[in-house]
């Protein structure tokens, strides 16, 4: 058996973190099997449909290095797979089960199933629909289609029956025919709903695994059912852990903490580095090991392996991931990416830097960098001919000692045409036996006028690469404050 699985987004809006860690496991599982990982996009909610968010999710998937086998640009044995061009599948399967008794049509209008759910609640009872149309004669039906009633259709739900499967990571699931009651599988606007288009289209599609969120475990049984009505075969289900964010509760698609992949994207981060951060959301390679490749996790993954609990989305840990892969990145991954970035920022490379000094300039800054962004703020001072004091700053300059330090200093930059770091240092050496000072009170005062700050990269190394005419102007700027 070919392993077969499908990531299947409705386009509804951003490409969010949560939904591509369901389909990086589905992609990985299908990777480690030798199988194949098919993209479907289920656009029936016509109302809630977004232009330009199937493009969003496959850019997206793309940029990760997701690859699909089949799917709505590709085509593939299985097309269309756009649901809206399958509608003539979905009518098919609901004729089926007309013809078998086992849907009607319900004439219920919004108000009276509302009044439904009231008098339920009122009760202490789950709301469920009465089944009241589920007797209509075949008289009554046309009488009221005539009359401008447009039905949907629900599934004739048995009673008694016990719903059970085995979930490929919660175990033995079991549910309650009597505690669903008779669900809608078509809508008066005629689309199909969820719970059936997706059966339709996972048995046409031969879709051997469904590997999805934890949420979707309260649908299994109703498509179970829509299987049975249908008579077709059931896939192996395995049910995600939720996102959590860091308070424990369900990942919003709002937190301000998590941003859509195309933000991570635009922002310069890394992607295997995002993949890398969710493939450990909710699963576990063994040992010790995190910083993990594409191709190890398509060797390693397993649904063995995945946890039943929720997986917390914490923002520190990716970050720190991310300034890893920042870190070990080559020039040719990383530059473009700074580049696209000073574009951004509207930051030209200062008069005679080339390529090679930018890239120097990157390696000196990068260090904890978490994207391509944080290395050109962090190498803001690089990019503008004179930098901002603080007022600690400014009234640290202002010490008596301070200002010595950065006088004496500016002269001797000014008497050194080219300067390296190995000639740097000789002359803090000399600096420091004439002002009788070395360490902190020596070095501190050249880099807060310098750079505006107390911290920062190497300072032979800053005071080499930025240019020679503004080191000499910000000296002069910082004897004056």
């Amino acid at each position: 058996m070919t392993v077969r699985v499908r990531y299947a987004p409705s386009p509804t809006g951003h490409l969010h973190i949560g939904g591509v860690r369901t389909a990086l496991f589905n992609y990985l599982f299908a990777k480690r099997h030798g199988g194949d990982f098919i993209l479907r996009v289920e656009d029936t909610d016509l109302d809630r449909n977004v232009p330009g968010a199937e493009q969003e999710t496959m850019e997206g998937f793309r940029w990760l290095g997701l690859s699909w086998q089949e799917g709505p640009d590709i085509g593939g044995p299985h097309a269309p797979y756009r649901c809206t061009e399958r509608l003539s599948l979905y009518e098919e399967a609901l004729q089926k089960l007309l013809n078998t008794g086992a849907a009607y049509p319900c004439f219920c209008t919004e108000e009276e199933l509302a009044a439904e759910r009231e008098q339920a609640a009122a009760v202490g009872q789950m709301p469920r629909y009465s089944g009241k149309c589920r007797g209509l004669s075949a008289e009554r039906q046309q009488e009221l289609i005539a009359q401008g009633r447009k039905p949907s259709y629900r599934l004739a739900v048995p009673q008694g029956i016990q719903l059970s499967f085995d979930d490929h990571i919660r175990g033995h699931v079991e549910f309650l025919s009597d505690d669903l009651g008779d669900f809608v599988i078509y809508k008066s606007n005629g689309m199909p709903t969820y719970n059936f288009q997706v059966v339709i289209d996972d048995a046409a599609m031969q879709i051997t695994h469904v590997i999805r969120g934890e949420e979707h475990l309260s649908n299994t049984p109703r498509q179970l059912l829509v299987y049975r009505a249908l008579q077709l075969t059931p896939p192996v289900f395995a049910h995600l852990p939720q996102v959590l964010n860091t308070d424990r509760k369900k990942l919003s698609k709002r937190d301000p903490n998590v941003q859509p992949v195309d933000a991570y994207r635009y922002e310069g981060y890394l992607p295997a580095a995002i993949v890398n951060f969710l493939a450990l959301l909710g699963w576990s390679p063994g040992g010790e090991e995190e910083i993990l490749s594409l191709q190890s996790l398509e060797e390693k993954f397993s649904l063995e392996r995945v946890n039943r609990s929720g997986a917390v989305f914490d923002v520190d840990k990716l970050r720190w991931m991310a300034a890893q892969y920042i870190k070990a990145s080559s020039r040719e991954e990383l530059l473009p990416l700074v580049e696209k970035q000073l574009h951004e920022k509207h930051w030209p490379l200062p008069q005679g830097k080339d390529l090679d000094w930018l890239w120097a300039v990157v390696e000196l800054v990068r260090e904890g960098a978490a994207s391509a962004r944080q290395v050109i703020e962090a190498a803001a001072g690089f990019f503008q001919t004179s930098v901002d004091y603080p007022e600690s700053i400014r009234m640290a300059l202002q010490e008596t000692t301070a200002k010595q330090v950065v006088e004496r200093f500016a002269e001797k930059f000014a008497e050194i045409p080219c300067w390296t770091p190995e000639v740097g240092k000789e002359a803090l050496k000399t600096l420091s036996k004439e002002l009788s000072l070395k360490g902190k009170p020596l070095f501190m005062p050249i880099r807060m006028a310098v750079t505006g700050s107390e911290h920062g990269p190497d300072l032979q190394q800053t005071l080499t690469l930025l240019p020679r005419e503004w080191v000499l102007q910000r000296l002069a700027a910082a004897s004056q404050v």
